[in-house]
């Protein structure tokens, strides 16, 4: 079966961009990639821990005010 889906993204590869997402690298994809001419991997970075800005940057918050007509 993979291999008849696999066939059919060549063909269809011929006419137009083939994109296949998959949010890890498993033996499904690699079968179904056997027949492209080309594939590109991305795989995203470490992602760096959030940071409260507030808890950076106290003194911003002390020189902050509100209008008076709105509070």
């Amino acid at each position: 079966m993979v291999d008849y889906i696999s066939h059919a993204l060549g063909d269809a590869s011929k006419d137009a961009a083939v994109l296949l997402y998959s949010p890890a690298f498993d033996p499904f994809l690699e079968d179904l990639m056997k027949n492209a001419d080309r594939v590109f991997y991305f795989d995203s970075g470490p992602r760096a821990a959030p940071r409260i800005v507030a808890k950076a940057l106290p003194k911003t918050q002390k020189d902050q005010t509100t209008l008076e007509a709105f509070s």
